[in-house]
């Protein structure tokens, strides 16, 4: 590579780990901020008098709530958080990381407010400071943010089917592993219950996409599926009158009282009593959505908050460019609701302090983490500015994969996703690896270029299930470190499954 664009690509990739980073770091800190306030115990102890039955518990915690944290945070926070609640309902610990892991996938599509398409995938398909889909972006609107909510289209008609499936997947998959007598039947018997709980996140979650864009639908869809699944469940509504929770004994390895790993301990919290209204320890998360859809929608708001924006031009005398918007990016609103929470909740002082100490320093791994793969990226993108004449890596893989399996690249596109967040830990990163290859082999056998993409998307999606930075997280917290092989083990054919059907599915759709 020409030196000059290499040292620029590793600069436009330091600026663009910065969103990425500001939103981890202001997620953090809200769960934080609502665990030492004690909001965290009233949001949880509200879950746990909706009914007894252990297969609707796990499609409420993980896959509702799940979808909601999802949307709002990203990152596998989701099972970091709805395991331990499982386990505190009497859900055995490797079951409750099972199906947390397992939940934690159709709703990644919009995770972190939209970033695995937002960032990775625009990220990913720059190539030399231009867009390889400049030209489809033309076609929907002139900018990217439009041309990803096409793609998302694309995801989440998909998952209309695929991610419709994953509750009632994940009731068999507790049944039939984990329970007394191993039966799938036992979960398929609430599979009508199960499917309107699939359908309850993902229609919702189309409209919102149709109308505002992928940063919305995993969190405004999680909201309006709890509101319907709910009272619903406490209804009895398409359940069962005998509820279940016959599971085999309790793991003797299992630790007593889980934790939140990496989280630092409530300081001043109300350990058993919730302290608040259910309304007033869900503001927080209310007060930021509505953030979110008026920065997106209301023009002259978004005019003012995308005016205060760091960027570089010309990198290094290059056609690279990179630029942060501090006030629009989403980071900045976590960190405006939690200065709201500290008031709301009336924290001590000592309280607030540690949420945000504790979220600095939970940051260390992830800014390694980021500082060195987002460059990494870059360069591979950029790499076709070079002294060989070659063109970059994803070109150069594109055309080589385009020959050889073309004519399974329905199927064999997910499994790229897949591949790209097991490496990487992060559907947002896989995005940014393969978006560009997946583009390319689009191109050469004649493709849309959208679907596949989607399928890129839905197969980094399937990959957060079983990607290792996961699967350690949700079994640490459950106690279960150093069993991490047995959970991939029951991940992976699920991971696997759904991406293969997605893959049939825009076989079908799109006439490969």
């Amino acid at each position: 590579m020409d030196t000059t664009y290499l040292m620029a690509s590793i600069v436009e990739g330091f600026y663009a780990a910065l969103t990425p980073l500001s939103i981890i770091f202001g997620a953090i800190f809200l769960l934080n901020t609502l665990k030492n306030s004690g909001a965290m115990d009233t949001i949880r102890s509200g879950f746990t008098n909706i009914s007894g039955d252990a297969r609707v518990q796990v499609i409420i915690i993980c896959w509702l709530f799940g979808s909601f944290i999802e949307g709002s945070a990203g990152f596998g926070t989701p099972a970091a958080i709805g395991a331990p609640l499982l386990v505190l309902l009497g859900v055995p610990p490797v079951a409750a990381a099972v199906v947390a892991l397992i939940a934690d996938s159709t709703s990644v599509s919009f995770g972190a407010i939209g970033l695995p398409v937002l960032f990775g995938m625009e990220q990913g398909l720059m190539e030399g400071g231009v867009s390889m889909a400049a030209a489809q972006i033309a076609e929907h609107g002139g900018s990217f943010a439009d041309y990803a909510q096409f793609i998302a289209m694309h995801m989440i008609t998909i998952d209309l089917i695929t991610g419709s499936l994953i509750p009632v997947v994940m009731v068999c998959v507790l049944t039939g592993f984990f329970g007394r007598n191993k039966s799938f039947a036992e979960g398929l018997q609430i599979w009508k219950f199960a499917l309107f709980s699939g359908l309850a996140f993902t229609v919702p979650a189309f409209t919102i996409n149709f109308f505002a864009g992928p940063e919305f639908p995993s969190v405004i869809g999680a909201l309006v599926g709890m509101a319907i699944v709910i009272p619903a469940a406490r209804k009895g509504f398409l359940l069962p009158a005998q509820e279940w929770n016959d599971f085999a004994e309790n793991d003797p390895k299992a630790e007593e009282k889980p934790t939140f790993a990496g989280q630092p301990q409530s300081v001043g919290a109300a350990a058993t009593q919730p302290q608040f209204s259910q309304l007033a320890a869900w503001t927080p998360y209310l007060v930021m959505a509505a953030l979110l859809v008026l920065s997106r929608t209301v023009a002259p708001l978004k005019s003012f908050l995308t005016g205060f924006n760091i960027s570089w031009t010309e990198i290094m005398g290059t056609n690279l460019k990179a630029g942060f918007a501090t006030l629009y990016a989403p980071g900045a609103f976590f960190i405006a609701v939690c200065l709201l929470g500290y008031f709301v909740f009336k924290m001590k002082p000592e309280a607030f302090k540690s949420g945000f100490t504790g979220s600095c320093k939970s940051m260390v791994p992830t800014i390694i983490s980021l500082g060195a793969s987002v460059p990494m990226v870059k360069i591979f993108l950029n790499s076709g500015q070079n002294a060989a004449g070659l063109g970059s890596m994803p070109t150069q893989l594109a055309e080589l994969l385009a020959g050889s399996m073309g004519a399974v690249w329905a199927w064999m596109a997910p499994v790229v996703g897949i591949f790209g967040a097991f490496l990487s830990g992060s559907a947002t990163f896989s995005n940014m690896m393969f978006s560009g290859l997946q583009f390319g082999v689009a191109e050469n056998i004649g493709m849309n270029q959208a679907l596949v993409l989607a399928l890129q998307g839905i197969g980094a999606n399937a990959g957060n299930m079983m990607c290792v930075m996961n699967v350690v997280a949700a079994a640490t917290v459950v106690g279960m470190a150093g069993r991490e092989s047995e959970i991939i083990r029951k991940t992976m054919p699920v991971a696997l499954g759904y991406a293969m059907l997605a893959g049939t599915i825009a076989f079908i759709w799109g006439g490969f």
